[in-house]
This record gives C-alpha cells, structure tokens and sequence, in this order.
C-alpha cells in the first residue's frame, strides 16, 4: 500500500502556461522529504498549456474540462481526489520558496486548532501584498476601503479593517480570511466543509470558505515565517467592467448567504447599492489613472490655443478688444471642438500603445487642427484666426512630445519603446555561463533597448572573474549602478534567495524578472517577454519606399542646412589657421588629428549630409564587418547606437536588418534623440578608425 501523501496540491490553470510551469518548477524545488500530489485543473485553455504542461511534468495529475467552470468549481473537483494529510489550493503566478512547503507542514503539525492557515505574500516588486490576510467584509470596513480612510489611518482598528492594517506584516496572528492565492487546509476539514461554493464562479468563494472554517469552531493562521510572490495583482483587474460586475454579485452572494436573515429588504437593497457603488467608484478610480493623460492633452491644447491668441494680437491695436470677446467666451466653441475632435481621434485610433506613443498624440493633434480648419472654412459665420490654429497647434505638438517623452522617460518598465532615451539598465543574477549565454540571447533582440550593466554572481561568496559582485551585494550594486530591472536566472538562484532580495529591495522601484532554465522568455508581472529573435522579411522593406526615401533626404536637408553653415562660420579659424591633415576616403573628406579638427570635421559631415553623400542615419561608415546590406552610410543609425552588442558580421547584420525592416522618419528621429541623450559622438566613427590605426 502506497504511503499516504502529506501534501495534496491544487492549481487551477487558465491560459498562464509559463507562470504555471514556473511555479511547478518552484514547488519541485520546495519538496524537501515531504511526500506530495499534484494536481492541476485546467478550466478550457488555450495557450497550449496541455501539450507544454505535461510534457515537462509528466507526474502530475491532470483533470481538463471542456469549458471555464470558475475558480471554486474547478478546485472543488481536485479536493474531492485529494488524498494528503494536507491540502494546498495555490494559484498558478505565484512561486513558493525552497523552505514554504516544510514550513507550512511543520506550523500546522505545531498548530493542532488550527484547520488553515496561510503566508506571507509579497508582490512582484516585493512590496507586502496586504491580502495576505484579510476581515470579513462588513459595511465599516468596505465604506473605509472606498472612502480612502483605511489608506489615511493604514494602521487603525477602526478604519483599516479590511486588510487588518494593525498587524505587522511579520507578526503571526489567528485571522479571518486568507487569500485564495494561498490556501493550506487540512484536507480533512476541506472534505468535510465540501470546500468552495460552487455558487461563486470567481471572487468572495474564498471568504466564504473561511467564514464557515471559523463558524465550525477552527482557526484560521497567518504565519510569516515563509513567504511566496505573487505575480498578478487586482490592481490589473479593476480596470476592466467584467471584473467589477463579477466583485459585486460575490459580495452580495456573500452577504445575501449569511447575513441576509437578519436585515428587511430595504436595508438589503442599501447594502446592494452600496457594494455597487464600492465596485464603481473602485473601476472609475483605476480608470481615472489612465485618462490623466488625456486630461493633461486636452489641458495643453487649450492653453497652447489660449496663448497663440494672445501672441497673434499683441502684435496689433485690437489686443484689448480681442481679450474682452475671450473673456466673454465668445470663441469658446474653437476650444470644445478642438478638445472634443482629439478625444474623437484619440479613441477611435485605439492601440495598445495608444498612450504613450508620441506620433498617435501627434497624428491626433494634427487631424484634430485640421478639422477646425475645415470648419471654419466651410461655415463662414465660424471664421476663425488661421494664424492662431497655426501657432496653438506648433505650440501643442511641441508640449504633447514633451509630455509623452517624459512619460516614457520616467517608466522602468519598457524595453524599446520609441522615444526612450536612455537605455533599461539591468543587471543578471546568475552564473558565469548561463548569464554570458542570456546575455547573447538579449543581444540577438536588436528591438531591445536594455543595457546589460553587468552580472551579480548567485554565490554569496567572494565573487571571482568580472562579475560587479555577490548577490548578499544586491542591494549596494543597484543603487551604485543606477539599476532598473533585476533578471534572475531561475536554474542559478534559489527561490528563497530571490524573495529575500525582492523583499530587501521593495523601496528601490525595481521590476524583478525571472528567466526559466529553457530561456526561452522572461518571466514578469502580467507579461511575458519572449527571447525569441525577429523573423527575418526581406521583401517590401520600408526603408526601400520611395515616399519615404523622398521623406527622409527633405528632413536631412531641412536638418543639415542650417548646421552645415553654423559649422562653416565657426570652423574658419580652425581651417585657416590649424595645420592638419586631409584625407579622403571615397566620399568622405576628414582631417586628422581628430582632436584638433573636431570643428572642421564636423562641418565636412554636415556638408556630405547636405549634399547626399550621407544620412543623418545610416548605416556605419566605418566598420569592422562588411555590410550585408546596401544603403546609404550615416554618422548614427542603430547599429552605431548599439556598438558595444555587436561582436559579430551576425549582429551587426540584425540590427541593420531592424531599421530597414521597421523605418519611418519617426524611427530617425527616435535614433538621433537616443544617440543626443548618449555618449554617442557624430565623429565616433572616425574616432574608430583613428584608434585601429
């Protein structure tokens, strides 16, 4: 007779194959000496997750279901299989440390009055996840959680019920509600509570649960001593209207179930109203976050169109006369159409980057003038300043790229997105061989604009070869190196290592990722990035269409005139009087030494531009490796910007490859902006060749 097992593990799997597996992965790790099964319910995915899941964890225990029974019912069909003394219900974007399992067991083993207990749980940046450990909802607490008391007065008995807010998150308590991202029962009380309530598809089953645990005379754990993360928050949730809809009818199921008796209709009706009310003021709040942006563009086109009129009739004796038909809001119409046309173009061009794109707010903006244009052209009796629209408009493309530039400039999150100067500093914690071969995987993405500072070895001992230091130096390497994101390699570093680090990390705003041992993606909160190269499209290249050849010589000209002649004036005394070399190498005309005719040089590079022989960006001038690809040279390009990646004809190969597969004169402008914000020089090129010499 097979020994029974101490634990029973219960993952409810819908479309998170990668989070699944790592989380498989973690829970290998974390078996020490206990006996385990695992089983994981998949509700109709598909990602693929029943051909990727079983091939890599042939033991474990599959149930597939035809359709999403939701979160209860489909854990509800492994609890009634479970055969442990114990039985963890976990979700699948959460990893467990190597000490989790033995820890839980030993606690509840300690802990006989105790039927379920649960740890702490952090969020992916490391921050404390509050539901850790959680109330019964009741009308004080949920009116403190939407009315922001509970965020005011975080550590009051009165107002931060909800997430019990007086604990300390270090400090075992006996509790009401755990999070039904980790739940630890002991299958027999499971068993005989007949586990969720089916009635729940998704949200509240787990308070449900644990009210009638508590009903039943046990008691229920927060125990600290270990700790999980948790990838996904509500926070992603929230903004979407299904979530709200399902959140309220849970508390209501919840609150119709138990407390229903007790209450007439009328005041259940106010408790309806005021669960829905908590639900959308939650989903119009999550929204709010986002339509700042739009507020603030639509505050920017009207002071740009308030201060063109301004600017456009200081210049005459109607100034006054002008002001007082503004101040009666006699043009106020100019300002709600021009505002309500952009927020027309702005959702109906929607995208998923639609919110920090610099050339959608541009293209909005744009389309938005020229329909006050049009209609004050047609309708005479709107006659409208064209100079003012002129002006407002340069005025309000200049501060919206402004604002989007900011934005994007701020986040630490993106990796290429256009118009992100400076590159996502990161650094990889691992071994030798695995990060040089993670290293030359990110390399082959030519679309990434991570810089990799350096590698943290994963031995706490003294560090050898050209790591920046041991990962007990994690924190002093971040803040010494300005660091943004944190890759861990997954086969390298132990997960209870990792969890301490995030933890001691949580202030410094870092994104933490985690790279599995196929490296084939990065593992992050809510996303998964894959490692996978560009395919490579050789036809119709972007680069190769006429219109935008024609594009972009009109922007090198338009760039490189007025340079060229800055240059000629302020290099005369430097051509007339400093005696150097020239040379000439096909088209390009230089003087040597460099650093004595850096003037003049730069002028004969503004001068090749203007005349055609090169591009503002390009292809390298100079290179070690014989170009693959034909086009026209240039002083930057990508290739150049990413010099310190490039070791191979192969590499530098990609990255030519991704300009001309991806080109537009947005593209140009995003190189040269980049290449301005770096240590990239307009005489790099030739400072390379002056060194080989």
């Amino acid at each position: 007779m097979s020994k029974r097992p101490d634990i029973s593990i219960i993952i409810v799997n819908y479309n998170v194959k990668e989070y699944l597996s790592n989380l498989l992965h973690s829970i290998e790790k974390a078996k020490d000496r206990l006996n385990i099964e695992i089983f994981v319910v998949d509700n109709a995915s598909l990602d693929g997750s029943k051909e990727l899941i079983p091939s890599k964890f042939p033991y474990i225990k599959y149930i597939y279901n035809q359709e999403n029974l939701g979160f209860g019912k489909a854990n509800n069909q492994a609890i009634k299989l479970a055969n442990g003394k114990y039985t963890l219900l976990i979700n699948p974007d959460t990893l467990v440390s190597e000490d989790t399992l033995i820890k839980m067991y030993e606690h509840m083993e300690a802990k006989s009055e105790v039927a379920a207990s649960g740890c702490k749980i952090l969020n992916s940046d490391g921050s404390f996840a509050p539901e850790s450990r959680r109330s019964i909802p009741t009308i004080r607490s949920a009116a403190s959680k939407v009315l922001g008391l509970s965020s005011i007065f975080p550590k009051s008995k009165v107002f931060a019920g909800y997430y019990l807010g007086w604990l300390d998150e270090n400090e075992q308590a006996y509790i009401p509600v755990l999070s039904g991202s980790f739940m630890f029962f002991r299958t027999g009380v499971l068993k005989e509570l007949n586990g969720f309530d089916e009635r729940f598809f998704m949200y509240g089953e787990d308070i449900d649960l644990c009210y009638r645990v508590t009903n039943f005379g046990y008691k229920i754990s927060y125990y600290p001593e270990t700790s999980i993360i948790h990838y996904k928050g509500e926070s992603t949730k929230k903004g979407d209207l299904k979530y709200v809809k399902l959140f309220n009818k849970a508390n209501y199921q919840f609150f119709q179930k138990h407390f229903t008796s007790r209450y007439s209709w009328l005041f259940k009706s106010l408790i309806y109203l005021a669960i829905s009310f908590r639900g959308l003021t939650s989903f119009i709040l999550t929204k709010s976050k986002k339509a700042r942006l739009a507020f603030f563009d639509i505050l920017i086109l009207n002071i740009s169109l308030i201060a063109a009129y301004v600017i456009r009739f200081s210049f005459t004796q109607e100034l006054d006369e002008k002001l007082n038909s503004l101040q009666s809001l006699e043009f106020l119409w100019v300002n709600v159409l021009l505002s309500g046309l952009y927020v027309i173009f702005a959702i109906g061009f929607v995208s998923d980057r639609r919110e920090e794109s610099i050339s959608e707010s541009l293209r909005n903006n744009f389309l938005s003038f020229v329909g006050v244009v049009s209609l004050t052209f047609f309708i005479r009796e709107l006659a409208f300043s064209r100079i003012v629209l002129a002006i407002s408009f340069l005025f309000s493309s200049i501060l919206l790229s402004a604002l989007r530039l900011y934005r994007i400039n701020q986040t630490k999150q993106l990796k290429g997105g256009s118009g992100k100067f400076k590159k996502t500093r990161l650094v990889i914690v691992g071994g030798e061989k695995a990060t040089q071969n993670l290293m030359s995987k990110i390399n082959v993405r030519t679309d990434w604009h991570y810089e990799v500072v350096g590698v943290v070895s994963s031995s706490a001992t003294e560090p050898t070869g050209k790591t920046l230091g041991s990962i007990n130096q994690l924190n002093e390497i971040v803040k010494s190196y300005s660091i943004d994101q944190v890759f861990f390699i997954q086969t390298e570093v132990s997960y209870k290592a990792m969890l301490e680090q995030i933890s001691n990390l949580r202030k410094e705003e870092l994104i933490f990722k985690i790279v599995p041992e196929s490296m084939n993606y990065i593992l992050g909160k809510s996303n998964i990035e894959y490692i996978d190269s560009v395919p490579v499209v050789l036809f119709n290249l972007p680069y190769q269409q006429t219109i935008n050849k024609i594009i972009k010589r009109f922007f090198d000209i338009a760039l490189a005139l007025p340079l060229t002649i800055l240059f000629w004036i302020i290099s005369i005394p430097n051509r007339a009087f400093q005696r150097n070399e020239k040379n000439e190498e096909g088209d390009l005309i230089y003087y040597t030494p460099l650093k004595n005719a850096k003037i003049a040089n730069c002028f004969q590079l503004f001068k090749s531009i203007l005349v055609g022989s090169f591009s503002f960006v390009g292809s390298p001038i100079f290179s070690e490796f014989d170009p693959v690809y034909r086009y026209k040279k240039g002083v930057m390009g990508l290739a150049q910007l990413n010099d310190q990646r490039i070791n191979s004809a192969e590499d530098q190969e990609r990255f030519e490859l991704n300009y001309l597969q991806n080109y537009s004169i947005w593209m140009d402008i995003d190189i040269l902006m980049k290449s301005f914000f770096s240590d990239f020089s307009i005489l790099k090129n030739l400072e390379k060749k002056e060194t080989k010499k």
